[in-house]
């Protein structure tokens, strides 16, 4: 099983693997344009968003409790955490 996040601007998107590896990456020529120190700025923040996602939906998929979510370096940002859980779907939550 992979277990991915993702986002996006209009010119960059990222996608990580659980705890922030990178995945995959596209830069478009208009990002480019903005400098090194604006579009560093932008990988970050969609690696960090992402990131979140992607540790959110692992959570979820193996069932983690908070310990073992910590121990797998799983714990994230709790602001994109809450982002990342308002959009996981019913279909994946526990019952």
């Amino acid at each position: 099983m992979t277990t991915t996040g993702s986002a996006h601007t209009r010119d960059v998107e990222v996608t990580v693997f659980p705890g922030g590896a990178l995945a995959a990456l596209r830069i478009d020529a208009p990002a480019l344009r903005q400098g090194g120190p604006a579009l560093a700025e932008t990988l970050l923040g969609l690696v960090r968003r992402a990131t979140a996602e992607a540790d959110q939906r692992a959570r979820h998929a193996f069932a983690l409790d908070p310990t073992a979510a910590n121990a797998l370096g799983l714990t994230g940002d709790t602001d994109l955490t809450e982002t990342a859980e308002a959009t996981t779907p019913d279909s994946w939550r526990l019952r």
